[in-house]
């Protein structure tokens, strides 16, 4: 299944074997200790942390000095915690438009990064401000709904009362009653409405997140032993 991520993965890939691209990335590879821009992301993730933070500040200074090619390789080599973002902010609506949600949040956060304020620890910097977009993005999401419902009786003529609520709906309800009545982490949660709900994968989400399927699957048992134990209680 074709997600944003896999459409990322897709154009970094040839945009990465671009000749024009090496000049603009010369400076992360050498840091790196690659020859060419499509190995780079795959060598700064197998990096100690000291060397791969070296790339992603030589990446944060050049995308802050306006370099677009710098700044979607930074957002290649975040993307997994980019995936992570977009699984824990579920209310921001389904996996698409949580993944494009939480894309465009963190590129901007890069393209607005302060380095010569906060040159250290970036993927971590970026990430938690690109959180804190996402966290209010869900608030005013939740205060639209709440203010468009209708709640005078008037403004309900019209609806069917026999409207049927599709299975699906009625998942959502309850996984979202138990993530609000911590049951279930909302990263665990996710994966029940990603799989069972919106048609993804387990591996295709192990190659987004970096995380093995094996980890994958348990967190989703565990998260369905427990929607079944809340609603048996």
């Amino acid at each position: 299944m074709e997600t944003v991520f896999t459409r990322l993965d897709q154009e970094w890939e040839a945009l990465s074997r671009t000749p024009s691209i090496r000049t603009d990335l010369a400076e992360a590879c050498a840091i790196a200790g690659v020859r060419s821009p499509s190995d780079l992301i795959a060598a700064v993730r197998r990096l100690a942390a000291p060397e791969a933070d070296a790339v992603l500040a030589c990446l944060a200074a050049a995308a802050h000095e306006g370099s677009k090619v710098a700044a979607r390789a930074l957002l290649q080599l975040l993307l997994p915690g980019t995936c992570r973002l977009a699984a824990r902010w579920w209310a921001l609506g389904t996996s698409e438009e949580r993944a494009a949600a939480a894309v465009a949040a963190v590129y901007e956060r890069i393209r607005h990064y302060p380095f010569d304020r906060r040159p250290s620890k970036i993927a971590a910097n970026v990430l938690l401000d690109a959180n804190q977009d996402l966290a209010r993005s869900a608030r005013k999401l939740s205060e639209d709904r709440q203010r468009t419902a209708p709640t005078e009786p008037d403004r309900l003529v019209g609806r069917r009362a026999e409207e049927v609520v599709s299975a699906a709906d009625e998942l959502r309800d309850v996984i979202d009653d138990a993530v609000a009545a911590g049951q279930v982490p909302a990263n665990w949660a996710a994966l029940i409405i990603a799989t069972h709900i919106e048609g993804d994968d387990l591996p295709s989400i192990a190659r987004r997140t970096g995380t093995p399927v094996r980890t994958l699957q348990w967190r989703r048992r565990a998260a369905e032993a427990a929607l079944v134990a809340g609603a048996a209680a």
